[in-house]
């Protein structure tokens, strides 16, 4: 990750981004055009000019109309969402917490797009989050949660 490759190894987040990049065409056009989900961790939003890389997003795209797969979805099923959970519910400090969810295309394929922007201070409080995602395929309710705090 871009924290353990900055923190760790010593590397730059330049370095770390045109190393990134170098490798692109490895990986960026083969295998996400035919790839059922896809999961992109990217440079944060909320904090314009970010150079340290410590607060990330990450984007969750999930092709539409598979059998036996239904996309996890927020609040609303087909809908857009933009959602800062932040405040009693939800423990936030700077730069804070945001949700966006919605139906898009991506390579052409019809998708549904979850992404979080920003970082929790309590992973615990991930259950309230959680109470809001449909379609988890967890067995039991808290699970998604309960994981998170194992790793």
């Amino acid at each position: 990750t871009l924290q353990r490759d900055m923190a760790e190894r010593g590397h730059s987040l330049e370095s770390i981004k045109a190393s990134i990049e170098a490798r692109k065409p490895d990986f960026d056009d083969p295998q996400k055009k035919y790839a059922d989900t896809v999961i992109e961790v990217l440079p944060t939003e909320l904090i314009p000019g970010d150079n340290e890389g410590k607060v990330l997003r990450v984007r969750l795209i999930m092709k539409e109309g598979l059998k036996n797969f239904k996309p996890v979805y927020l609040f609303d099923e087909g809908s857009t969402i933009s959602w800062i959970p932040c405040g009693r519910k939800l423990t936030c400090s700077y730069p804070g917490i945001k949700f966006f969810y919605c139906p898009d295309s991506y390579f052409a394929n019809e998708v549904s797009m979850l992404e979080m922007d920003g970082q929790f201070d309590r992973l615990e409080e991930l259950i309230y989050v959680e109470s809001h995602l449909s379609n988890l395929s967890t067995k039991f309710y808290g699970e998604v949660t309960q994981q998170m705090l194992k790793q």
